[in-house]
């Protein structure tokens, strides 16, 4: 039968390894943290040190792994977004709030030698988490883009294996992890503060996205009815617990250890308050389009951003560069994210040769369209003039609407001219000659800003890694 027709693409081919290594970065950390809990007298032994490169390089390749899947889904699924809360993509971005939470918690265990008990519990549950993506994946379970399974039964022994090393392992836990448990004392002005605020956050994500994932799954299971849980419910759970922990992470890597004079707090950070206030009000007189909740969103952007430039350029003792350069990228990330889904514009008309429609600043011309061959389809291509408001030509788009005939499948393949302000995305549907095609015209502010802090975010981790590889190698010697 061939290959799905959407899933050859060589964003594909990277897509998946990426996944899989952060999966793996994970099943290292949860095999420590068994060791660790199995061993007698081994208080002596540093094993979170061990385990810290292992979470840093599983957490930067899942970011880039699930970027990767992101830009996949943005120009090739032909619905002119990047996200869209289907399950399997929140099978691994359930590993990923675990990994951040996993991340900054060995921090303060490599610091303050506390949190010990609460680091082996997250990395388990990012472990089984992985475990659980690969079943959603490879069971046939769900029915999605994503997944790919040939052989349903192969889930019932994913599932089995799955029950059965987390009733191990977190039963190991609850019974030896009680040593472990000491210094949890701190105050919460406090970069420890912070980063366990910030933690308890990121398990309530993680468990409202559990929640939304597994629900229809077992209400399918137990009444064989089925439902869905899409988009208003993550908006509307997810959305107002990040922002609490987007300000906590602006301000927490400015506290210092132990207790924090609370009356320097608001010195420390009164410069990034006014930056931020002056950087959205200078956004928003420019671009004269106000929205409370775009408001928020960049605010939150340029909070992180603006923080994190201040601890660039100030002479703050052990501050971390990877982590400098991967919070700039979670700002960049929140400043595309916020652009892209307040201020996204949609126009979908029936289109003529030699029509032409507005969306934004941009006048769109319907010029021809032709049919063309491929390796293994056939294709109506379409050719768009885009015009500014000055009737100048600024670039050509070419949307195709391709048939495969041995799969007997049909797929959109978008057109997309990208500058650092905004994508217009042009997506060719059914029509003919006479009556015209359906044409769908996205103007998406901001979207490239998304892939950059994901790089950056990786470019952060990479940093991160090689700086705590190195640690570890002086550690051996």
């Amino acid at each position: 039968m061939g290959f799905n027709p959407i899933l050859q693409d060589p964003a594909l081919a990277i897509h998946p390894p990426l996944l899989y290594i952060g999966y793996v970065g994970f099943s290292a950390a949860f095999s420590l943290s068994i060791a660790t809990l199995s061993l007698r007298n081994n208080e002596k032994i540093p094993w979170y040190i061990y385990m810290k490169p292992f979470v840093i390089a599983s957490w930067t390749f899942l970011t880039i792994g699930i970027a990767f899947g992101s830009v996949w889904a943005y120009y090739e699924l032909g619905w002119g977004g990047w996200w869209f809360w289907d399950p399997v993509e929140n099978a691994s971005f359930m590993p990923w709030l675990l990994g951040t939470a996993l991340l900054h918690s060995l921090i303060i265990v490599e610091k303050k030698k506390s949190l010990q008990s609460w680091v082996l519990l997250l990395s388990i549950l990012a472990f089984l988490l992985s475990v659980v993506g690969t079943f959603l994946v490879r069971s046939g379970i769900l029915t999605s883009v994503h997944t790919f399974a040939l052989d349903p039964t192969r889930g019932i022994y994913i599932l089995a294996f799955t029950a059965l090393l987390g009733g191990y392992s977190l039963i190991l836990f609850g019974l030896k992890s009680k040593k472990y448990i000491k210094n949890n004392y701190f105050s919460f002005f406090s970069k420890e503060g912070s980063i366990l605020v910030n933690n308890i956050l990121m398990v309530i994500v993680c468990a409202t996205v559990f929640l939304g994932t597994i629900y229809p799954l077992l209400i399918e299971a137990f009444t064989n009815n089925k439902i869905s849980v899409g988009e208003p419910y993550y908006n509307s759970t997810v959305v107002p617990i990040m922002i609490p922990a987007i300000l906590v992470m602006g301000i927490g890597p400015m506290l210092s250890w132990g207790r924090e004079d609370k009356s320097k707090i608001f010195k420390k950070i009164f410069p990034s308050i006014l930056l931020t206030i002056i950087i959205t009000v200078f956004i928003f007189l420019f671009y004269q389009s106000y929205n409370l909740i775009g408001i928020v969103g960049i605010i939150l952007a340029f909070w992180i951003i603006s923080n994190n430039f201040i601890i660039l350029f100030q002479k703050i003792p052990n501050r971390s560069s990877g982590m400098i350069i991967a919070h700039l990228g979670i700002g960049l990330l929140i400043l595309g994210i916020t652009g892209s889904s307040v201020w996204q514009e949609e126009k979908i008309a029936r289109m003529k040769i030699n029509s032409e429609i507005k969306i934004k600043k941009y006048n769109i011309v319907f010029k021809e369209i032709n049919e063309i061959r491929g390796p293994n389809y056939v294709a109506l291509k379409g050719n768009f003039l885009v015009y500014d408001e000055k009737k100048t030509i600024i670039t050509k788009l070419k949307p195709e609407n391709r048939f495969y005939p041995i799969t007997n499948n049909f797929t959109t393949e978008a057109s997309i001219h990208t500058n650092l302000l905004r994508d217009l995305y042009i997506v060719l549907g059914e029509g003919n000659i006479n009556d015209g095609w359906v044409v769908r015209i996205y103007y998406n502010p901001l979207v490239i800003w998304i892939w950059i802090g994901a790089l950056t975010i990786f470019l952060g981790g990479i940093v991160s890694m090689t700086s705590n590889l190195e640690k570890l190698r002086r550690l051996s010697i």
